[in-house]
């Protein structure tokens, strides 16, 4: 079982945000969506559909950004 240590307080993002700067994101979309990842320039570097009520963790540099609609998103770090 993987236990994670919560950085920060869930957000809803809909633009992009870097979730508390985290490098590790968890993801809850509650209807079906694309999340997007960017550079902090705003580059698109990757995107993928999450179904409705899925979840999922993400790993990104600190300072990109994950946009997307009806998600909700928590920065996270493993813990041992």
């Amino acid at each position: 079982m993987s236990v994670y240590k919560l950085l920060g307080n869930e957000i809803t993002i809909s633009s992009a945000n870097t979730v508390g700067s985290s490098n590790l994101v968890r993801v809850f979309c509650s209807s079906s969506a694309v999340i997007t990842f960017a550079y902090a320039n705003g580059t698109s570097y990757a995107n993928t559909t999450m179904a409705t009520s899925e979840v999922a963790i993400f790993a990104k540099g600190n300072t990109d950004t994950v946009a997307g609609s009806n998600m909700k998103a928590t920065p996270i770090a493993y813990r041992n």
